[in-house]
C-alpha cells in the first residue's frame, strides 16, 4: 500500500513541477516579450519604434531601420503649397486687424499716438518671425519630448535589459510556492498565465496604435501650422495660436506620460511576483489575476495618455 501511495505522490509532484514549470516558462516569455519590446538597451522589437514614433517627426519613415524617404517631406510639400500662402494671407488679415484695432481702441481718433505705429511694426515683424520659423520652434519643443522619453527609458530599464528581474521569476523561492499549491489550482494559474501572453501581445499592439495614432496627428498639426501661428500676435484671434501651441506640447509629452505608465506597471507587477513569491498571499490564482488586471489596465491607460497629456496643457 505504501508503494503505492508513494508513486501517486511521485506522480503527482512530478505533475505540480510540469504545471510549475509551464507557469514559469509562461511568466518568463512575458518577460521576454516586454523586455525585447520596450527596453533601451538592445535594438530589437518596439524599442526603435520609440526611437522612430517618438523622435524627430521630420526625420520619421516608419521603418525600425530609419531607412526610406520621411513622410515630412511630403507634408512640407503640401504645406508649403498650399498652407503657407493661406498663412500669409490671415497674418495679413490679422496685422491689419490690429492696426485698426490700436488707432481707434480707447481715442476714437482724438488722441492718435504715434507709437502705436512703432509697436504695430514689432507685432508685424513677430508676426512673420514666428510664421517663417513656426517649423523650427515645433520641432525644437518636439525635441524636449524625445528627451524626456529616451531619459525615461534610461532610467527605468539601466544596464539591465530585462523588464523583470529574471532571478525573480526562476527563484527556487517562487517555483516552491508554486509546487506548494494542489493541482486543481496550478491548472488555473497556468490558463491564466497563457491568457497574460496573449494580452500581452494585445498590449504591445496599443502600443503600435497609441505611437501612430500619435505621429499621424504630430503631422497633421504640423501641416497646418502657419495658419495658427499667423494669429499668435494678436489678442483676439491669438488664442486659436496658443491653443495649437498647447497641443504641441501635448504630443510633444504624451511619450513621456507613456513612459511614465509603463514605469508603474512595471512597478506593480514585480511587487505581486515578490508577494506571491514570499508567501505573503496565499491565492497564487488572485495574484495572477492581478498581474492580468494590471496588463489590462495599463492598455486603457496607453489610449488615454493622449487626453491626460492635454489637460496638463490645459489644451482643447
Amino acid at each position: 500500500m505504501s508503494i503505492i501511495n508513494d508513486a501517486i505522490t511521485a506522480i503527482e509532484t512530478w505533475f505540480k513541477g510540469v504545471l510549475a514549470g509551464g507557469i514559469e516558462s509562461s511568466l518568463n516569455t512575458v518577460n521576454s516579450m516586454l523586455s525585447g519590446s520596450l527596453n533601451n538597451s538592445n535594438g530589437t522589437g518596439i524599442n526603435p519604434l520609440f526611437g522612430q514614433f517618438l523622435g524627430d517627426p521630420t526625420t520619421f519613415t516608419g521603418s525600425t531601420s530609419g531607412s526610406g524617404t520621411p513622410i515630412w517631406n511630403t507634408i512640407e510639400t503640401l504645406s508649403n503649397n498650399v498652407i503657407v500662402p493661406i498663412g500669409g494671407f490671415v497674418l495679413m488679415v490679422v496685422v491689419i486687424y490690429e492696426l485698426i484695432q490700436m488707432v481707434i481702441s480707447g481715442n476714437n481718433f482724438k488722441d492718435l499716438d504715434d507709437s502705436i505705429f512703432i509697436r504695430w511694426i514689432l507685432k508685424t515683424f513677430c508676426g512673420i518671425l514666428l510664421v517663417s520659423n513656426v517649423f523650427y520652434i515645433a520641432t525644437g519643443i518636439f525635441a524636449f519630448g524625445t528627451s524626456a522619453v529616451n531619459d525615461g527609458l534610461s532610467a527605468l530599464f539601466g544596464s539591465s535589459a530585462a523588464f523583470i528581474d529574471t532571478n525573480l521569476i526562476n527563484s527556487s523561492s517562487f517555483h516552491s510556492t508554486l509546487m506548494a499549491q494542489d493541482i486543481g489550482t496550478l491548472i488555473v494559474t497556468l490558463i491564466i498565465s497563457f491568457v497574460i501572453i496573449i494580452v500581452t501581445f494585445v498590449l504591445l499592439a496599443a502600443i503600435i496604435i497609441v505611437l501612430a495614432s500619435r505621429i499621424i496627428e504630430v503631422f497633421m498639426y504640423l501641416s497646418i501650422s502657419p495658419i495658427p501661428m499667423a494669429t499668435f500676435m494678436n489678442k483676439d484671434w491669438g488664442d486659436i495660436g496658443k491653443n495649437w501651441l498647447r497641443n504641441i506640447l501635448a504630443l510633444a509629452f504624451q511619450g513621456f506620460f507613456i513612459i511614465v505608465a509603463l514605469a508603474i506597471f512595471k512597478s506593480l507587477f514585480a511587487n505581486a511576483l515578490t508577494t506571491m513569491m514570499s508567501g505573503q498571499t496565499g491565492d497564487v490564482v488572485m495574484t495572477m489575476a492581478i498581474l492580468l488586471g494590471f496588463i489590462v489596465a495599463f492598455i486603457f491607460t496607453m489610449f488615454r495618455t493622449a487626453n491626460i497629456s492635454k489637460s496638463s496643457f490645459a489644451a482643447h
